[in-house]
C-alpha cells in the first residue's frame, strides 16, 4: 500500500492530470474542439503506463512487452480519434448536447470543459489501475516461468493484440459505413448491421473491455493484485451507465422506432 501511494498517487495521478491540462490547452489553442477530450483519454493511459514503467523493478523484457502493449492500445485509439474526429473538424452531437446550455457564456463553457478534462483524468487513474499491478508482475517469458497463475498471465497478454485489432476493425467498419452514407451509397436511415456490428451495437466497446480485462488478468499474481480488476470494472460502469446511455439516447432521438427495433434484435456488447 505504501508503494501504491508513492508511485500511483504521488506520480501517476499528477502525471495524468498534467497530461489532461496540456490537452485542455491544446483544446483552447486548437479552436475549442471537444473531441480532443477523447484523444486525451487514450493518451492518458499511456502516460500512466510510462510512470509505472519507470518505477517498475521487474525484468526489462517484461517491462518492454507491457509498455508496448499499452502504447499499441493508446496510440491506436488516440490516433484513430485524432484523424477521424479532430483533424476533420467532426462535431460530436453528444458533446453539443452536454455543453449546449453554456454556449451563451464562454467562461462557463470553458470551465465546464476543463472540469470534464479533469474528471476524466480521475476516471483514467482508476481504469489504469491494472497497469500498476502489471508492472509489478515479473513475467520473464522463459519456459520455467510458465506455471501456475503465470500461464493465465501469458495467455491474457497474448490475447491483447488480437482484441486491439478487432476493436480497430470495428472502428474502421463503422467509419467506412458513415462515409458510404455521406456519399449516398447507403440510405441515411440505415443502421450499421454488417461485419462485427451484425449482432452487437457496440463491438468496439466490447473489445475494449476484453483488452482491459486481459491487462487485469495478466497482472494477477497474489491476493492484493486482484485489485487490478477495479480498472476494467470501473470501465464497464462508465460504458454501461454513462457512455452507452448518452449514445443510445441520442440515436433513439434521431431514429425513433427504427432504432428501438434495432435494439430489440441486437446485443448491446456481445458480438456473438
Amino acid at each position: 500500500m505504501v508503494y501504491f501511494v508513492d508511485v500511483a498517487l504521488i506520480w501517476a495521478l499528477p502525471a495524468i492530470l498534467i497530461n489532461k491540462l496540456i490537452f485542455y490547452l491544446v483544446y483552447k489553442i486548437g479552436g475549442n474542439h471537444e473531441c480532443i477530450v477523447d484523444v486525451a483519454y487514450s493518451i492518458s493511459h499511456l502516460v500512466a503506463g510510462v510512470v509505472y514503467f519507470i518505477f517498475s523493478t521487474i525484468s526489462t523484457p517484461a517491462k518492454i512487452i507491457n509498455i508496448l502493449l499499452v502504447a499499441l492500445w493508446s496510440l491506436r485509439l488516440g490516433g484513430f480519434l485524432c484523424v477521424t474526429r479532430v483533424l476533420v473538424g467532426f462535431k460530436d452531437e453528444r458533446y453539443d448536447n452536454i455543453f449546449s446550455e453554456y454556449n451563451a457564456d464562454k467562461f462557463k463553457k470553458d470551465l465546464m470543459v476543463f472540469v470534464q478534462f479533469m474528471f476524466q483524468g480521475l476516471i483514467v487513474f482508476v481504469t489504469s489501475i491494472p497497469l500498476y499491478f502489471l508492472f509489478l508482475n515479473d513475467l520473464t517469458w522463459q519456459s520455467d516461468n510458465f506455471k501456475g497463475l503465470n500461464v493465465m498471465n501469458y495467455i491474457a497478454l497474448s490475447i491483447i493484440p488480437f482484441s486491439i485489432f478487432l476493436e480497430a476493425t470495428a472502428d474502421l467498419q463503422l467509419e467506412k459505413f458513415k462515409k458510404q452514407k455521406q456519399q449516398g451509397l447507403i440510405a441515411r436511415e440505415d443502421l450499421m448491421e454488417t461485419g462485427l456490428w451484425r449482432k452487437s451495437r457496440h463491438p468496439n466497446l466490447f473489445f475494449d473491455l476484453v483488452t482491459w480485462f486481459c491487462f487485469a488478468l495478466a497482472a494477477i499474481n497474489d491476493a492484493i493484485s486482484l485489485c487490478a480488476f477495479i480498472g476494467p470494472i470501473a470501465l464497464f460502469c462508465v460504458m454501461e451507465f454513462l457512455t452507452t446511455p448518452l449514445t443510445e439516447a441520442h440515436m433513439k432521438k434521431k431514429r425513433g422506432d427504427i432504432y428501438a427495433q434495432y435494439v430489440a434484435r441486437t446485443n448491446k456488447y456481445l458480438v456473438m
